[in-house]
Parts: C-alpha cells; structure tokens; sequence
C-alpha cells in the first residue's frame, strides 16, 4: 500500500478517536470549584479561626444624625467613615463566630446636648442587647495636618488593657498610620468608658486633618484590613 494512503489513515484515526478521547478525560480532570457558605472569604480573613466564646461584641460608630463629626471640604465626613468602618468590622467580627450587634447601622440616632448623655444612650443600647464588649469607634482633628496616628483608651482591667494592645500590635502588623498609645489611667475623661460593668475599648482611628490618616481610614481595602486585625486580637485574646 502507497504510503500515503498508510499517513493518510493514521491521521485520520487519531482525529476521529484518539482526539476526542483525549478531550473528554481532560474534561474530566478539571475540578471547578464550588462555593460551600454564603461568605465571601478574602485574602485578609481566610485565616481567621472561630470564636469559641460566642462573645457579643457591640460596635458603636461615633457621631451620627445632625452631628456630622470633624468634616474638611472635599472630605468625607466622619460620621459615615465610622459607621463604614464599625459595619467593616463587623461583618469580619460575625465571620470570626462573635455575636455582633451596633448602636447604630444608619444615620438615625438621638442627638443629646452633652457628651455624657450621649454615651449613656449608647451605652445602654449595648446593655441592653447583652453586650459583652462595647467597641467604640472614633475619629480625630487637629490645626497641625502633619498630627497623625491612632491611640485606644480603655479601662483599667487587666484582660482589657492586654486586648488593646494585642489590637494596637495587629495594627502595626498592617503598617497602619503610628500608634501613639495606650492609656487605661484616664478612662474618666471619656464618658463611654465610665460604666466600668461594661468592659469598653475606645480606638480614635487617626486625624482626618492628616492626609496619610484619612487616606486610609477612608479607604475600603485598608477598612478591610484593620477590621481583620481588629478580628485577630479578638481571637487571640477572648477567644
């Protein structure tokens, strides 16, 4: 037989079966994969493990309604960075296993004429949804733009003081803004850490008057991440 011919079978018998044999056992060895819970995880909170406590963490976003907290032209006021940033941490929170629960979700809440009244208020939400922590979110100002970095106050309870600076240490993890400390000494001077039956953190994120600051805490990426460190320290410290 010419051996043209032979070529001319071969060719055809490896289009017509061993081709599509081929096709289909390669088929069978892609595995697309399926996603198993209604959670997106991310690269900043796949590694977060789940609480075992169960604990119900209140978030309270500072400002509110009429008070629009420190706004700069241009800027996005404060009291929507903070409520972004509480509902943030919250869903990382919620991810992590914890019961979370806020003093507010939207723009509406009391308006008082005094600070102290005002943290009462929210202080009681908290209570009243059997909190178990109250996170206390808020922001800073100042004339200079070159004042930056966060500083968390807390009471002065040994477990409280540790969990803030495991927070403050996850925070330096993640390169944010500069840590300017750690006071447990005042806690008097803040009427939202005077209920000493309610163990409270206050973090004051940083100076939307700085530019570095406010890049970040405004950003939604870098919301993400402190939420994650925030999560950590949760799970590190009152798992």
């Amino acid at each position: 037989m010419n051996k043209t011919y032979i070529y001319i079978i071969i060719a055809v018998f490896l289009a017509l079966v061993v081709q599509p044999n081929i096709s289909v056992k390669l088929k069978e060895t892609i595995r697309i994969p399926e996603n198993q819970g209604e959670t997106l995880m991310t690269n900043d909170t796949v590694d977060l493990k789940s609480s075992e406590s169960k604990a119900t963490i209140c978030i309270d976003p500072a400002y509110g309604g009429v008070d629009s907290g420190f706004v700069s032209q241009g800027k996005t006021d404060s009291k929507d960075i903070t409520l972004n940033l509480a509902l943030i941490i919250g869903d990382t929170l919620k991810q992590s296993g914890y019961n979370v629960v806020y003093t507010r979700i939207d723009d509406s809440i009391n308006f008082y004429k005094n600070e102290e009244e005002n943290a009462n208020y929210r202080i009681n939400i908290a209570k009243d949804q059997k909190a178990d922590y109250l996170l206390r979110i808020e922001l800073n100002s100042n004339s200079d733009p070159l004042e930056k970095g966060y500083t968390i106050f807390t009471q002065p309870n040994d477990s409280l003081i540790d969990l803030s600076n495991e927070i403050a240490q996850n925070l330096m993890q993640i390169n944010y803004s500069e840590f300017k400390g750690l006071d447990s000494d005042h806690y008097g001077n803040f009427p939202i850490l005077a209920d000493s039956d309610l163990s409270t953190i206050f973090i004051e994120f940083g100076y939307v008057s700085n530019p570095s600051d406010y890049s970040q805490m405004s950003d939604i990426e870098y919301q993400k991440k402190i939420a994650s460190a925030i999560a950590k320290a949760f799970l590190n410290k009152i798992n």
